[in-house]
């Protein structure tokens, strides 16, 4: 017998493992590993007969039991993807019962095993280990769970809704795990909460499953979908309105393209044989703007090695978001607190704000250092940052905010890391930096931190023999020092990837900046001004206008420009990858 243990505790796992060989008098080979990832990674590799998981597994720094449990059975559901269900035993918290909401979930996913309560002893461990339960065993508690209809309740929670959306734009555009993630889903809801969710699913999705999901496709025989309108125009003729799209009411970013000025269309039609070819020589001029809904939220970490620029890109941001109206929080959770001495630097009562607004944001009181649309929360230089529950603090922010940057370092705890959409890696072109940001990496993965949510930012860049994907080409890649250890962190041809260029005069401006207390990141260059866009417009696009070339490629423009001049794109031998990111 062979058997992996999901047990935090090495004396426990060996009681058990003692006590099974003396009552069955069978030898058993076991492993115990301490994460969830981990488990899923052993059970993925083969070879065992038992998996028994501790539902304590791992610490949890937070109270809401919500987003516990979507914590824990999106790791319980992953193993059920490596591993025969029925032979997972499952040794749950003291607050569940068999029955329950949750284990009811679990027993969808195959899962019979539960021990609960008075069960939860190493004898009823062993004996599920020899024996696991079949599902005739259990099939009662579930059948009045279900008769009760609570779990066949039609509601499903804003929070919810809003987690599979982003769950999906996290999967960049990319179409081969819709199908999986939408039958995961279905398996926790019923039909008529599937319905309402398949409402606000991204539209890309939505046509995606349509095609190929059969479920989807029963799904949507009784639910009639809005059709979009679009209304046809000759040449030469403005539309007397804008063409709008809406997409059931979902909560997602809308999009509304509204024809400025029709400069000219030109159409030369060659009559050949076979075909009619059609050359659009001139193309409109469109202004694209980008409507966010009132409590559309974002929560983004920039990360990277000291002196990389993570302080500097954060404030550059959150000061243009502010002063375009965007409630705005900063959130410094790094080891040094630079945002405590850039903030408060004038004023005592500042700095009595300031060093109590993360603490206060932990127990749920929303008392930043506020200026006008941006709203600061850190605290005093080397304070235990652990002490911080970080799930009540991001929630707090959030209600009060509509953009939470949080600037971390490889300290950070983890947690903020979880909690957040994106995570934007830092790196100037200081190479040596990159072995520590790849162990940092690593560990982060190794935690079940979704590699997906990175994005790259290459910071201070010259144009020199080491490019641009160089750098990313060597962040991908775990190495050990030894070089006996390889680890691939993400797929450097995919990511998206921004570069910020290097100019003396900037960096000469931001020097003063920083002596003067004053952020004034409209002075740049209008090369770095254009560059930061992309990044902003990743994070919380705003209005601006869209120009477009001649010819052909007039949907392939780059970019919005926010500030008020409107610099030309220059041909420069590296741009930044943000196109490949799929909105």
């Amino acid at each position: 017998m062979k058997v992996l243990f999901g047990i935090n505790n090495d004396d426990t796992v060996k009681g058990i493992v003692e006590f099974y060989e003396e009552k069955y008098k069978e030898k058993i080979e076991y492993k115990n590993v301490y994460y969830f990832k981990n488990l899923i990674q052993e059970l993925a590799n083969g070879g065992y007969d038992r998996a028994v998981v501790l539902e304590e597994l791992e610490k949890f720094p937070i109270n809401n039991y919500a987003q516990i449990d979507e914590y824990l059975f999106k790791n319980i559901d992953g193993m059920t993807d490596a591993f025969d269900a029925k032979n997972i035993i499952y040794i749950a918290s003291d607050r569940r019962k068999l029955g329950d909401e949750f284990l009811t979930k679990l027993f969808n996913l195959g899962i019979y095993t539960c021990l609960t309560a008075q069960n939860r002893t190493k004898g009823k461990v062993c004996d599920a280990i020899n024996k696991p339960y079949l599902k005739k065993d259990v099939k009662k508690y579930y059948d009045e769970k279900n008769s009760s209809n609570v779990y066949k309740s039609a509601e499903v929670s804003e929070l919810e809704i809003q987690r599979i959306i982003t769950y999906y734009q996290n999967q960049n555009g990319v179409a081969d795990r819709y199908n999986e993630i939408f039958d995961r889903i279905a398996v926790q809801y019923t039909d008529e909460q599937l319905k309402i969710i398949v409402k606000f699913l991204p539209q890309d999705v939505q046509q995606y499953l349509s095609f190929n999901n059969e479920k989807y496709k029963s799904l949507m025989i009784k639910l009639p979908t809005p059709e979009e309108k679009v209304e046809e125009t000759k040449e030469d003729e403005t539309p007397k309105k804008p063409q709008t799209i809406i997409k059931n009411d979902a909560k997602v970013m809308e999009i509304k393209k509204e024809p400025q000025i029709i400069e000219k269309i030109v159409v030369k039609q060659v009559n050949a044989p076979t075909q009619v070819v059609t050359e659009v020589v001139e193309k409109e001029v469109v202004k694209s703007v980008y409507e966010v809904p009132k409590d559309y939220k974002k929560i983004v970490c920039f990360v990277g090695a000291p002196k990389a620029g993570t302080t500097f890109c954060i404030n550059a941001i959150g000061t243009f978001l502010a002063r375009n109206k965007v409630k705005t929080a900063i959130v410094d959770v790094t080891r040094k607190r630079d945002s405590y001495t850039i903030y408060t630097y004038d004023n005592a009562g500042k700095r009595a704000i300031a060093a109590e607004s993360l603490r206060y944001a932990s127990n749920g009181l929303n008392e930043p250092l506020i200026y006008d649309k941006l709203s600061i929360y850190t605290g005093m230089p080397g304070e235990d940052r652990k002490t911080y529950n970080a799930n009540l603090a991001i929630d707090t922010i959030m209600q009060n905010n509509n953009v939470i940057l949080i600037d971390a370092d490889f300290t950070t705890p983890p947690d903020y890391f979880r909690l957040c959409q994106e995570i934007y890696i830092v790196q100037d072109m200081d190479v040596l930096n990159i072995p520590q940001l790849t162990i940092f990496l690593r560990e982060l993965k190794q935690r079940g931190v979704p590699m997906n949510k990175l994005r790259i930012v290459i910071n201070k860049h010259v144009k020199c023999v080491l490019t641009a994907k160089d750098i990313i080409d060597g962040i991908a890649t775990y190495t050990s020092f030894d070089l006996t250890m390889y680890d691939e962190l993400f797929n450097s041809s995919t990511i998206p990837y921004y570069i910020l260029p290097f100019d003396q005069d900037n960096y000469r401006k931001y020097v003063e900046m920083v002596y003067k207390y004053q952020n004034k990141f409209a002075i740049f260059s209008d090369d770095f001004k254009e560059a930061l866009h992309r990044i902003i417009n990743s994070i919380y696009p705003i209005a601006g206008i869209q120009k477009s070339s001649t010819k052909t490629n007039v949907n392939k423009s780059k970019g919005f420009n926010l500030f008020k001049k409107t610099p030309k794109v220059k041909n420069t031998e590296e741009k930044s990858g943000y196109e490949k990111e799929v909105k």
